[in-house]
């Protein structure tokens, strides 16, 4: 059959992978952290455009950005939405707040999705609940847009306070457990 090669963008760029067989390709797209069901939907492509003998194949795939310091702390889904994997029993709000942030850097975040990502990662709370915590975090939290509207994203003490303090802290709790 000969070296098939598979091009896709995604939010940095075109991605190529050459292979010898789909099984190649399968291996290579869940190395770089594709979900299951989007290799699926890739391999599916690739049959079809074998079958038609196209061997340059373009499909559009969602890849979240990859940060190996997170590694064990938060995983990307297939959307690009970070999710803790650490107890949440084992975290405070400021914690959650900030391995969020940090996770989307360095990307700002509205107040809206900061609370739903707090909610689906952590307890059930409500804006103002985030909103005072971030008020406590001011060092460590730069706020962006006018009032009404404002984004948020880590400072650099904050990204200081992630890499340095809580990632280890939470490393070395879950390497222990």
């Amino acid at each position: 059959m000969g070296k098939l090669r598979l091009a896709f963008r995604t939010d940095y760029g075109e991605v190529s992978i050459e292979g010898d067989s789909l099984q190649d390709f399968k291996n290579t797209l869940s190395e770089i952290g594709i979900s299951p069901d989007n290799i699926q939907s890739i391999v599916n492509t690739v049959i079809g455009q074998i079958e038609r003998r196209d061997l340059v194949v373009r499909v559009t795939v969602p890849v979240s950005p990859s940060k190996p310091e997170l590694a064990g702390v938060i995983e990307y889904g297939s959307d690009g939405v970070p999710h803790i994997t650490v107890s949440p029993d084992k975290l405070t709000a400021r914690e959650v707040i900030g391995l969020l942030l940090y996770a989307k850097s360095p990307n700002t975040i509205s107040m809206n999705e900061l609370t739903h990502l707090v909610v689906n990662n952590w307890k059930n709370v409500q804006m103002p609940y985030i909103s005072s915590n971030l008020n406590q975090m001011r060092a460590y939290i730069i706020k962006e847009g006018e009032r009404g509207s404002y984004s948020y994203k880590l400072s650099g003490s904050g990204k200081s306070w992630i890499e340095s303090e809580l990632l280890p802290k939470l490393k070395m709790k879950s390497g222990s457990t």
